[in-house]
């Protein structure tokens, strides 16, 4: 036991340890919560998005998807806090642009959006284990270094456990140590019950989708399990109900996109785009295919900004799932733009124009 505190001694480090007084079915539970990690399915297992989703053309193209509309964006909140009442200026020309400026700034702080990285390994390092100390006490030992301002993520933190095993505390009980001796705001030591499975789908089946997120970037780290399991589970069920502009001018949005175009299941968000008329985000959201899986079908066609649907038609021709359900959207638009130019051409006519 005092192993841990000889090695903090000799790096400089003040600690405070803890002691889980715990039965001993609890200490037992350590290697379970570690292994626990790696059972849960992520959708990013294959390759690391992080270097993808912080590219600059990748940030440029979810910015311009996620839209800005500002009632939405500073709209009241439940947050507990104290509203302050309004206030009536007059303002001249170059007042009023630089007051606009300063809300455009705002907004992109609020639109900020949660990074998606890889889902973290499990912390399995043993550093010693002294059998002389089996049977000391049923509890295990937690040695925090609570030197200011270290990171959460470089804080010393060690366990000696009851059977004399001195490790690497893991990534459970980093958070709890952290929390306890640096406690973050919105966040708590045991998780919200809300993200229960049973819990989660009655939220869900309310529609409190950005309730659930928001909740989610506070308790959890981006690439903790059980935060891409619900963001994962939240995006899935978006997906099943084609309610995607619930998200729309908020910070989970792009990441929504980019779920689903890393998934490749962006033939429902591109239908629904269609419908709504906006083919400048549906041919954003096929860029940004190209740009995650440079190797499809269609990744070589030439990009035209100016012509939408012709991006979205090589994609439907070649990379779709759902070719028929595209084919069909995009006939219908094309029959509503062309009635509403024949509208238009016989009110002129009408008037003698």
């Amino acid at each position: 036991m005092m192993e841990a505190v000889r090695v903090a001694a000799t790096a400089g480090l003040r600690l405070a340890w803890t002691a889980v007084t715990s039965p001993a079915a609890r200490v037992a539970a350590v290697p379970r919560l570690a292994r626990a990690c790696t059972t849960i399915p992520s959708k990013y297992d294959e390759r690391d998005p992080a270097p993808l989703f912080f590219d600059p053309n990748v940030q440029e193209i979810l910015k311009r998807v996620t839209g800005r509309n500002y009632d939405k964006i500073f709209r009241r909140r439940y947050d507990e806090k104290r509203l302050s009442p309004p206030k009536y200026e007059f303002l001249t020309d170059e007042e009023l642009g630089e007051l606009r400026e300063e809300m455009e700034k705002k907004a992109e702080t609020l639109l900020q959006m949660p990074p998606v990285v890889k889902q973290r390994e499990p912390i399995m390092d043993v550093l010693s284990r002294d059998p002389a100390l089996v049977g000391f006490d049923t509890c295990r030992y937690i040695f925090t270094d609570i030197t200011y301002g270290v990171t959460d993520r470089k804080r010393f933190i060690v366990v000696r456990d009851a059977d004399g095993t001195l490790r690497q505390a893991s990534w459970e009980e980093r958070d709890r140590m952290n929390q306890i001796y640096n406690p973050q705001p919105g966040r708590k030591i045991r998780s919200h019950r809300v993200f229960e499975e049973e819990n989660l789908k009655n939220v869900l089946d309310r529609e409190e989708y950005e309730f659930v997120l928001d909740l989610a970037c506070a308790q959890f780290e981006p690439d903790d399990p059980e935060y891409q399991r619900v963001t994962g589970r939240v995006y899935e069920t978006l997906e099943a109900r084609r309610c995607y502009q619930i998200l729309h001018s908020t910070r989970h949005y792009g990441p929504l996109c980019f779920y689903l175009t890393w998934n490749k299941k962006i033939d429902n968000l591109l239908t629904t785009l269609i419908q709504q008329e906006m083919l400048s985000e549906g041919a954003d959201i096929v860029r940004l295919y190209y740009l995650i899986h440079p190797d499809s079908k269609s990744a070589g066609h030439h990009v035209d900004l100016s012509l939408p649907l012709e991006t979205i038609k090589a994609y439907m021709e070649q990379d779709s799932l759902q070719r028929a359900k595209l084919q069909l959207a995009i006939q219908a638009y094309q029959e509503i733009v062309q009635q509403r130019h024949q509208c238009q051409e016989d009110v002129k006519a009408a008037h003698g124009l």
